[in-house]
């Protein structure tokens, strides 16, 4: 489950309303868990890239332009809206100083 403190990272620059604000108290509902648990991994992606950039505090340009690519791209991929390669995974990653952690588990695996 993602940490209140990582909804704070996600502002809305025009309401200065955060997604924290937006869903406060929503992580204890069990609705709000099970559809998070449904989320496609590109927003579960997209929320782990947006923490780690704003913990490194950069902006997406300039994580854009570490990472060879453009600030739309960023910000589509923060959206979660954006397929995203293995390739740009592991450039972003490398910039973020993160470890990129690619798996396929079994169901029955523990």
């Amino acid at each position: 489950m993602v940490s209140a403190e990582f909804w704070d990272v996600m502002k809305n620059k025009k309401t200065g309303i955060s997604l924290g604000e937006v869903f406060a108290g929503a992580e204890g509902d069990p609705r709000w868990k099970e559809a998070y648990a449904k989320a496609d991994i590109e927003v579960c992606l997209a929320l782990q890239i947006a923490r780690a950039r704003a913990k490194a505090k950069m902006t997406q340009g300039q994580l854009a332009r570490a990472a060879g690519t453009t600030q739309s791209v960023i910000s589509r991929i923060e959206a979660g809206n954006q397929n995203l390669t293995v390739r740009t995974l592991a450039k972003i990653a490398a910039v973020l100083h993160a470890t990129l952690v690619i798996a396929l588990r079994s169901p029955h695996a523990r």
